[in-house]
């Protein structure tokens, strides 16, 4: 049973994101030269909006009762971990927001709170070599052991391997999808997906969950997955490939990038090599990563294993310990904990969208 509405902002984003004929930059642009918030734009009439130089085309985004909006909103289920985070939400990465187009919307299963976690993303080929394979999975094991979240495209070869290895670690990946959350794509994927998910991972689209996938969405996924990354590691990779469009986004951006030597004959070390040329720091080990990154190998596994008791505490302990499994008001809440009605939302809403609490109209319900 779905217990949470999505609310008027997040609808509104959605609508907007929904519309196929306009942009995300287009909307934004429009918003920010006119001066409108979202809230100020759907209450505006017809002419109103037609007068800001829409088309009649353009004010169908103003309706909330598209059928896509519909279908997407029946998606959301927050007791399911089900979350949409919309581009105004204070669980939005900041990080995409300094994109020249960024997603108006998330969808999300799983454990959103990765998404403001320090991430470093494992990319390459598809038709990796089983040593490349190896070398993602272990590297991705122990960056998750000192607590960084591993993220990927959840695709064939390095991705999937580098997924397999951060699930050895509780909450500690995030897949970042080039279609909707009802298409996993590769099929083959699907139990992994689904592994992911189970085991404290997230994931990720800025595609309607309908949405299958085309080409032209993975290099849209790209932008996400080097967006959120502090760095990108490539395991193997031609030059001309997803892998490498990943890691010069992250540069262009300022972000670290890494990348795995090997034989030189082998055209699969062809876009590593070229990275080192152009000054990506040659990685051999995660010391090699943590250092330049400015991570302090004994600092990083104290930071997990104090992160790990705070959970575990806080769940025990904390705001989460005042929700019953019968309605608790706000109000309620508040007196309980000694926190101020505003601060009790804005943690309520972080444990909404890890799927501990759901929302009902005064209040909460804790999820068993």
């Amino acid at each position: 049973m779905q217990h949470t509405t999505i609310s008027d902002s997040c609808l509104r984003w959605l609508s907007l994101s929904l519309f196929e004929k306009r942009s995300p930059e287009f909307w934004l642009t429009w918003l920010t030269h006119n001066q409108f918030s979202v809230e100020e734009a759907f209450n505006l009439p017809r002419q109103a909006l037609l007068d800001t130089g829409l088309t009649e085309s353009d004010c169908t985004a103003f309706k909330l009762d598209r059928k896509e909006v519909t279908q997407a909103v029946s998606w959301y289920s927050p007791p399911d971990s089900r979350v949409i985070i919309d581009i105004e939400s204070a669980f939005y990465p900041k990080s995409l927001r300094q994109l020249t187009s960024p997603p108006l919307v998330l969808y999300c299963e799983g454990n959103a709170a990765l998404l403001r976690q320090r991430q470093i993303a494992i990319v390459g080929s598809r038709k990796a070599t089983l040593q490349g394979v190896g070398l993602a999975r272990d590297f991705a094991a122990e960056l998750g052991s000192v607590g960084l979240t591993v993220t990927s495209g959840l695709a064939l070869g390095i991705d999937g391997a580098a997924h397999k290895g951060a699930c050895a670690t509780p909450g500690n990946t995030l897949a970042v999808m080039g279609a909707g959350l009802q298409h996993i794509h590769p099929k083959s994927h699907a139990k992994l997906a689904r592994q992911l998910v189970d085991n404290g991972g997230c994931l990720v689209s800025e595609f309607a969950p309908g949405v299958s996938p085309r080409p032209y969405h993975f290099p849209r996924r790209n932008r996400i997955i080097a967006a959120l990354s502090d760095g990108v590691l490539v395991v193997e990779a031609k030059i001309k490939s997803g892998s490498m469009i990943t890691a010069n986004l992250a540069a262009d951006a300022g972000k670290e990038v890494f990348a795995i030597p090997g034989n030189i004959k082998h055209p699969l070390t062809e876009g590593p090599h070229y990275l080192i040329q152009q000054g990506a720091k040659l990685t051999t080990c995660v010391a090699d990563m943590l250092e330049e990154l400015g991570i302090e190998l004994a600092d990083a596994c104290y930071e997990e294993a104090a992160r790990q008791q705070g959970l575990a505490f806080e769940s025990a302990s904390g705001l989460l310990a005042h929700v019953d499994t019968e309605f608790t008001s706000v109000d309620d809440l508040a007196a309980r904990s000694g926190l101020s009605v505003s601060q009790v939302m804005a943690d309520m809403l972080e444990y909404e969208l890890v799927g501990k609490v759901s929302a009902v109209p005064g209040g909460y319900v804790r999820v068993s």
